[in-house]
């Protein structure tokens, strides 16, 4: 499974906006493009979402732009994964079923449904206070060092 720009991007955003905004102070679109190195024209596509999915919120005007719906340690990865792109699903069937004629009889569409389940797990066990949190590379690598 590969992870769509959509969701890598609006994951950037979404960090961008934890570090440079506060409940007083929003950050605005070319602020984030500049942190992010994203272009705003793509920003502006993605925090439609975003916003939709109570993650962020805007505000209008003057020192207007955007800020976290709510503090960093709520909002999990897959919140805004789901937001940017749709509920995960390695398959569809591993969702809807339905969609597929061969559902009641695939013998794969277990293994599907256990791979899109532990991404959703693994997804939403960190947090986008995990992510920017200074000592967050150090607590990958570790974890990466018991996987070889």
């Amino acid at each position: 499974m590969k992870l769509r720009t959509r969701a890598r991007y609006s994951l950037r955003m979404m960090m961008a906006i934890a570090k440079l905004s506060s409940d007083e102070n929003y950050i605005g679109l070319a602020e984030v493009s500049r942190h992010c190195n994203v272009s705003r024209r793509y920003l502006e596509q993605l925090v439609g979402a975003l916003r939709n999915s109570r993650l962020v919120r805007s505000h209008s005007g003057r020192g207007g732009g955007y800020t976290l719906a709510r503090s960093a340690d709520e909002i999990r990865v897959g919140d805004i994964i789901e937001a940017a792109i749709g509920p995960i699903a390695v398959t569809e069937c591993a969702v809807e079923p339905e969609t597929c004629i061969h559902a009641d009889f695939c013998n794969c569409r277990g293994l599907w449904t256990i791979i899109n389940h532990k991404i959703t797990q693994v997804l939403n066990e960190y947090s986008l206070a995990d992510l920017i949190d200074e000592n967050w590379p150090r607590k990958v690598r570790g974890e990466l060092e018991s996987f070889a």
